[in-house]
C-alpha cells in the first residue's frame, strides 16, 4: 500500500469522531492526507486534523462542509462513516426510530455522494461503510440499520457506474462485529444476539474488527493500489458474510 499522498490532499471523514470514524481519520492523517472530521458528536481530535461540525442529515450542511473543506487544498478522498443503531424489532418499531436511522445511516450518506461531485479534484475516491448485517435476515430487533446498509451498498454500485467517468472511484467497507459496540444502543442490542463470547464464535476467524481493520481497508481503498477498482463492498468481517 502506498504510505504517502501525493500532495496535502484533503480527505472528509463524515462521522470522524465515533470508533470507527476516528481511527480511519488516524489512518488517512499518517499516509498524508489532511483530514476532516464531520460530525454532529463534537469531541477533540488529534493535532492536526480538523474538525468541522455537521448535521448530515441537512443538506445544506453537507454542501457547508465541503465548501470549508476545499479551503484547506483538493478534497481527494471522501469516507461516509457515520451511522446510528436504534431498536427496530420487526412488527412493533418505534416508527420515528425507524425515521432517524433511515436519515442519519443512508438519506445523509445519499446527500454526501451527491455533494461530492462538483467538490472532488480527481483522481478521487469515495468509501461508504456498510455492515455485514446488509445481507443477514436473521439478526434480532434492527432490521432499520439493516435495511440501510443495504441501501448504503446499492449506492455504492450506483455511483460507481455514474462517476467512473469523471474519475471518482465509490466503493464500501463491510465491517463485522466490532470489539467496541456502536454508540447509543450498540451494547443492548449485542447483548441481544447472545453477547461477546457468542458473535465471537460465529466468526470463522474467532475475532471480532478492530478500527484499525476497518481503516486499513479504507486507506487502500483510496490509494493508487486500487486505481482499477471500483462498484465492490469488501467485507472486513472476520469471515461473517461467508457463512
Amino acid at each position: 500500500m502506498a504510505e504517502e499522498a501525493k500532495d496535502r490532499s484533503v480527505a472528509i471523514v463524515a462521522g470522524g469522531t465515533g470508533a470507527i470514524g476516528s481511527a480511519i481519520a488516524r489512518k488517512l492523517q499518517a499516509i498524508g492526507y489532511h483530514v476532516m472530521a464531520a460530525d454532529r458528536d463534537v469531541r477533540p481530535v488529534p493535532q492536526g486534523q480538523s474538525f468541522h461540525a455537521c448535521d448530515l442529515t441537512k443538506p445544506e450542511e453537507v454542501v457547508a462542509l465541503f465548501e470549508a473543506a476545499s479551503k484547506r487544498g483538493p478534497i481527494r478522498c471522501v469516507v461516509a462513516a457515520q451511522g446510528i443503531l436504534r431498536e427496530t424489532p420487526a412488527g412493533q418499531s418505534d416508527l420515528s426510530a425507524v425515521s432517524q436511522v433511515i436519515d442519519v445511516n443512508l438519506k445523509s450518506v445519499a446527500y454526501l455522494c451527491d455533494a461530492a461531485k462538483a467538490h472532488l479534484t480527481t483522481p478521487a475516491s469515495l468509501v461508504l461503510i456498510s455492515s455485514w448485517t446488509a445481507r443477514a435476515g436473521r439478526l434480532k430487533n434492527s432490521y432499520a440499520y439493516q435495511a440501510t446498509k443495504a441501501g448504503v451498498e446499492s449506492l455504492t454500485r450506483t455511483f460507481a457506474v455514474a462517476y467512473g467517468p469523471l474519475g471518482i472511484r465509490v466503493n464500501c467497507v463491510a465491517p463485522g462485529f466490532m470489539a467496541e459496540p456502536m454508540k447509543g444502543e450498540g451494547a443492548e442490542l449485542r447483548a441481544q444476539q447472545g453477547g461477546m463470547d457468542t458473535v465471537i464464535k460465529g466468526a470463522p476467524l474467532g475475532r471480532l474488527i478492530e478500527g484499525e481493520d476497518i481503516a486499513n481497508a479504507v486507506a487502500f481503498l483510496c490509494s493508487d493500489e486500487a486505481r482499477a477498482i471500483t462498484g465492490v463492498v469488501l467485507p472486513v468481517d472476520a469471515g461473517y458474510r461467508a457463512l
